[in-house]
C-alpha cells in the first residue's frame, strides 16, 4: 500500500498567488486535519513575500505544481500583470523551476490527478456552466488522463465540484483577497468536498460540501 492509498482526508490551496500570510494561516489550520496538502499552482505575481510563500510550502511538505504565472515568471513573459513578481532568490527560482505541470496519485476513489488548468493544460478554463465546443476544448487536455477520477485544479478562482463522465472536476479557488477566497478540504473516506470562507488572514466558515459520491455508491 502507498502513502497516498492511506490518505483519508485532504487540504487543497487554490490559486496562492504569494499570500504569504494566508498560505501560513491555511498550513496551521489544516495542520493534524489532513494527511496532505495540495497547491494548485499560481504560486507567483501577487502583493505578498514570493520567498516566504515558497518557503512555507517546501517546509510545510506540501505537494505542488506550477500553474501558468510561474512559467510566465521564469520566462520573463507577462510582466504587465498586476503585482507581477519581478525577482526572487536563486532558491525560489529553483523550487518554481522543479514544480511539475501535473501529479498523480492512487487514492480510494481512483487516480487522483493535481493539476493547475485541465491536464497538461495550465491555461484551461473548465467552469461550472462551460459546455458545447468550450467544454470538448477543455476536456481535449485530458488525454493521457482518461483514467482520472479526482481532477484537482484551480486556474479561474471560481471553486467548483462538477461531474463529467467518470471524473469528479474539483476547483480549488483562490487566496487571493477580493475574489471570493477559500480553502479546499477533500475527506477521500467521507466522499465529500467542503470549501472554507477566509475571515481576514484567517479561516472563516465552513460553506458549502459537496457529496463525490454517485448512484450505487456504498
Amino acid at each position: 500500500m502507498t502513502e497516498q492509498d492511506r490518505w483519508k482526508r485532504i487540504g487543497v490551496l487554490g490559486d496562492v498567488h504569494a499570500q504569504d500570510a494566508r498560505v501560513e494561516a491555511a498550513l496551521e489550520f489544516f495542520g493534524p486535519r489532513v494527511d496532505a496538502v495540495l497547491c494548485v499552482g499560481d504560486i507567483a505575481d501577487g502583493d505578498g513575500d514570493l520567498d516566504r510563500t515558497c518557503k512555507l510550502l517546501r517546509e510545510g511538505g506540501v505537494v505542488a505544481v506550477a500553474g501558468n504565472h510561474e512559467r510566465w515568471f521564469l520566462t520573463g513573459e507577462m510582466r504587465e500583470v498586476p503585482n507581477a513578481t519581478m525577482d526572487a532568490t536563486p532558491q525560489t527560482r529553483a523550487y518554481l523551476a522543479g514544480l511539475p505541470r501535473t501529479l498523480g496519485f492512487d487514492t480510494d476513489l481512483g487516480p487522483l490527478l493535481v493539476c493547475h488548468g485541465v491536464g497538461d493544460d495550465d491555461e484551461a478554463e473548465l467552469f461550472a456552466q462551460t459546455s458545447g465546443y468550450s467544454l470538448r476544448t477543455a476536456l481535449d487536455a485530458m488525454e493521457g488522463f482518461e483514467e482520472t477520477r479526482l481532477l484537482v485544479g484551480g486556474h479561474t478562482h471560481q471553486p467548483m465540484v462538477r461531474r463529467i463522465g467518470e471524473c469528479w472536476f474539483i476547483n480549488a479557488g483562490t487566496l487571493r483577497p477580493g475574489e471570493g477566497e477559500c480553502l479546499l478540504e477533500i475527506d477521500l473516506e467521507l466522499r465529500e468536498a467542503r470549501f472554507f470562507s477566509w475571515d481576514g488572514a484567517t479561516v472563516g466558515e465552513l460553506t458549502s460540501v459537496h457529496s463525490l459520491r454517485v448512484d450505487g455508491d456504498a
